[in-house]
Parts: structure tokens; C-alpha cells; sequence
């Protein structure tokens, strides 16, 4: 630890002026690694206008000087329903190895144990060795991977055209309470899922970028089987949801609603379509996924400190 480097760095929350400097922090320590960008700005924005999050609480930013050096983000979306604090910490490349991310791993525990939520998740890109390393050695447990995933899209996309028997229509307000309840049955067998309630779907799915218009649900038969949202992005298309009812899959709902959200954020000027989805999905979300000519991206590492998931994987030894 270079506690020269240390004391002299300024510690405290973010405010809402500090989002370029903190873009612009992420941005060097991707570049750095030489991976492809991705859509920060607007990650951000969404986090910061949660109504469970508090700037002043799950926030720190260090500055040497007029620079801002390193972000760090611990958010505990929903504290009622219980589950890991999300620790996020990035470090602009020139002053890492300062132990500057440590310093910021042991804040974001602090407020974990302060909360009382059960234990901490963060991440690290697979091919930041360091960043793994220092998790490791802190007794952070490989959890889980993402990928994201992208696909180029045109102007004049072609949308498909839905199974036999399926419709795939737009949403109405009087569809709030059917999206929750698709999105709970669809990923209630998912790894990590935790029931919750109406009002908290509501108000994270309400956030930033919202856009009702580029909602769509799929019905057969009288019944709404499967749904998919998506957002638009200044750097892409984003496809944030994709359920479909367990007994409604392999028939190509998943698919057809897919083509259609791809049309529609072409429409919408998007040249590039991506998501996020689980490495390890069981119900086949990635072969899904590369089905419609999507690829992989960028992947994702998960780590977890005291969480049942990390006591799972060492036979109690995560726990803590």
C-alpha cells in the first residue's frame, strides 16, 4: 500500500456533477485492459435515481488533486427482500497498485456489515488478473460470469414473424401488474432470483431510460406467455429483459420476441444491439441468444465475501 499516494487523496461521496470525471475513470481502466466499451454513462445515471439508493451513503470518489482517481459504488437495490450488497470499484490505471481498490473494497464491506445485508458481490473483467488476484487474496469467491453479448443491426431489420398461435403486442399501462408477474414466474428457478415485491419492480423498472414503447408481450391462447424490454442507449440498443413461462419455452417465443425488440431499436436509429445474460443460464439463454447472430462481447467475473452462495462453493469457508 502506498500510503504516500493515500494521504494525500481527498475521500468523499459522489454528487451529481462527478458523473463525467467517473465515466471518464471507467473508461481508462477498460482502455487500459483493451476491452471494448460499453454503455456507462447510461449504468450510471440508472443507479444513481434508484429510489433505494443514497449518493451520500453508497458513493465514494477519491481525487488527487482536481483529478478524480477512483470510484467505488456498494448498492444494496433491495435491502427489504435481502441478498448481497453490489460492490463496485474502479480505479483510473495510473494509480493502481496504490491500494487504492482495496481501500475501497474495505469500505464498501464496512457498509455491508452496516447494513446487514448478506455478505458483498462485486466484479471483475476476465481478463483483469490483478483485480482477481486482490479479490482472491481477500477471500472473495468466484461466484458467476456474464457475458455481454451484441449483435449489428439495420435500419430496415427484418422483425419475423411470431409462432403459429402467438401474438406479440405492445404494453399498456393496465400491463403493469402482468410484467411482474411474468418477470417473477419466468426467473423464479434462476440462479440468485429473490421473490419481491410489485412496487419495488415497479420503481427499478421505471427508472432512467424507461421508454414503455419498446415493452412487448407475447400472447396465445388468452394467456400472456413472455415479454421483453428494452432501453435505448446513445452507443446501442440494450435489451434488458427477456422472460418467457417456463412451459412456453422451445417454441420460439424467446426468439420472436427478440427480432421484433431488434426492429424496433433499429427503428430507433441503433446500429448495435446487446444484453447481459448468465454464462451459466440453464434454460438456454446464450445458445438463444447466438440463435438470432448475436456473440460474445465482453465477460464478466463475479466474486462474493460472506454470502450463501460463496458458502456453497467452500463448504462454509465463504461465509462470514
Amino acid at each position: 500500500m502506498d500510503m504516500e499516494v493515500l494521504g494525500r487523496l481527498e475521500a468523499r461521496p459522489a454528487r451529481e456533477g462527478d458523473i463525467d470525471d467517473v465515466v471518464r475513470v471507467s473508461e481508462a481502466a477498460d482502455s487500459a485492459l483493451d476491452l471494448p466499451p460499453e454503455p456507462i454513462r447510461e449504468e450510471l445515471t440508472w443507479i444513481w435515481h434508484l429510489p433505494t439508493v443514497d449518493l451520500e451513503r453508497d458513493t465514494r470518489i477519491l481525487r488527487d488533486g482536481d483529478a478524480l482517481i477512483a470510484y467505488g459504488e456498494a448498492i444494496w437495490k433491495h435491502p427489504e427482500e435481502g441478498g448481497p450488497l453490489d460492490l463496485s470499484v474502479r480505479v483510473h490505471p495510473e494509480y493502481r497498485g496504490a491500494g487504492i481498490g482495496s481501500w475501497l473494497l474495505t469500505w464498501g464491506e464496512g457498509l455491508g456489515r452496516e447494513r446487514g445485508s448478506d455478505g458483498v458481490r462485486t466484479w471483475a473483467a476476465d481478463r483483469d488478473a490483478s483485480a482477481q488476484d486482490l479479490l482472491r487474496s481477500r477471500g472473495y469467491v468466484h461466484v458467476r460470469s456474464a457475458f455481454t453479448m451484441r449483435k449489428d443491426v439495420e435500419a430496415d431489420e427484418d422483425a419475423g414473424a411470431p409462432p403459429a398461435g402467438v401474438r406479440i403486442r405492445g404494453y399498456k399501462d393496465a400491463d403493469e401488474r402482468v410484467l411482474y408477474e411474468l418477470d417473477e414466474a419466468s426467473f423464479a428457478e434462476h440462479w440468485g432470483f429473490r421473490p419481491r415485491s410489485f412496487e419495488s419492480f415497479n420503481e427499478e423498472l421505471h427508472g432512467e431510460d424507461w421508454d414503455p414503447s419498446l415493452v412487448l408481450l407475447a400472447e396465445t391462447s388468452g394467456t400472456t406467455v413472455g415479454f421483453v424490454v428494452s432501453f435505448v442507449f446513445e452507443m446501442c440498443g440494450y435489451v434488458g429483459i427477456l422472460g418467457v413461462l417456463k412451459e412456453w419455452r422451445r417454441r420460439g417465443i424467446g426468439k420472436a420476441l427478440l427480432r421484433r425488440a431488434f426492429a424496433e431499436l433499429a427503428g430507433r436509429g441503433s446500429r448495435e444491439v446487446r444484453l447481459l445474460v448468465d454464462t451459466q443460464n440453464v434454460h438456454g439463454a446464450v445458445a438463444l441468444y447466438e440463435g438470432v447472430g448475436m456473440s460474445v462481447y465482453r465477460r464478466y467475473d463475479f466474486f462474493d465475501i460472506g454470502t450463501s452462495h460463496a458458502a456453497e462453493l467452500t463448504g462454509g469457508a465463504g461465509a462470514g
